[in-house]
């Protein structure tokens, strides 16, 4: 329509033109006319730039858009895409809430409330087992502490009733020995010193042994049929296996009648210890008055 218009006004003008060369009684006239029509044309034309620009950036055309324009566009892209962004969202909410379909909120909620609250007294009641747990161990380690005490003391007493028991039982057959008294120049004493080792009571009854308590390969002294013979009997096999058997037994010779056997009083040979020297020194060992 813009153009339609600027080509009328431009013909007008022509006309103008051709009108004024030949009437030249009118110059001014024609000159304003012609004035006036070239600033209408001038406005019609950039009405019509305009609006065809307006025309080209609604078809696409060569013509570009404003910044404004540019701006706007823009704006209502990214408004277009965030609203597609959103739709996209809420469609994958919708679907999931369709899983929850016939579920109670309040009841839910209430579930879950119940069972931190039971959460909660299980841990309570775990605390008291640990703390239940920590006093029986307290408790067990004191009773056992105080059984152990009982049993040292017990042992203790035990070990010094066994030692007053082989002190009666050992200690008197010793002071009983017929063989002591009048086989051995040693007193019953000091033979329960030196010999008392080599006895042990057991199952109530004394056993003699060839050794003292505690060497290696110690033997009871039994008779032919195994059984342990009794305290004469095991005192008479010690002192006769003893190195020095001639120096502990009395000489069966009468005084003047002159005799080989070794006494107390025979001299030993350079260097060699006399049998009363040894057995003063056995008893010096034990610490005990001769």
């Amino acid at each position: 329509m813009f153009v339609k218009r600027f080509g009328k006004m431009k013909r007008l003008m022509d006309q103008a033109g051709e009108g004024g060369e030949g009437g030249g009684g009118s110059d001014d006239a024609a000159a304003k006319a012609a004035a006036d029509a070239a600033a209408a044309a001038k406005a019609t034309a950039d009405a019509a730039a305009a609006a065809k620009a307006a025309e080209d950036a609604a078809k696409g055309g060569k013509g570009g858009p404003t910044d404004e324009e540019a701006r706007l566009l823009k704006e209502n892209m990214k408004r277009k895409e965030d609203l597609k962004t959103a739709n996209e969202a809420l469609t994958k909410a919708q679907a999931q809430l369709k899983a929850f379909d016939g579920i109670d909120p309040e009841a839910v909620r209430k579930l879950l409330a119940e069972q931190k609250t039971a959460e909660e007294k299980g841990l309570e009641a775990k605390g008291d087992w640990d703390r239940l747990k920590t006093r029986m161990a307290e408790e067990h380690t004191r009773t056992l502490t105080e059984q152990t005490t009982k049993l040292t003391a017990a042992e203790q007493k035990l070990q010094e009733a066994l030692n007053t028991i082989n002190e009666l039982s050992i200690g008197t057959l010793f002071g009983q020995s017929k063989f002591i008294a009048d086989e051995l120049t040693l007193t019953p004493a000091k033979a329960k010193m030196i010999y008392a080792s080599h006895f042990d009571l057991e199952e109530g009854k004394v056993v003699g042994y060839d050794k003292p308590r505690g060497s290696a390969g110690r033997t009871a002294q039994v008779d032919a049929y195994g059984n342990p013979v009794d305290f004469e009997t095991a005192m008479k096999k010690i002192i006769e296996a003893d190195p020095e058997k001639d120096y502990l037994m009395k000489s069966k010779m009468k005084p003047g009648a002159g005799s080989d056997s070794k006494k107390m009083d025979v001299k030993p040979q350079p260097g060699e210890k006399s049998g009363l020297d040894k057995i003063t020194a056995g008893l010096k060992d034990l610490k005990l008055p001769v």
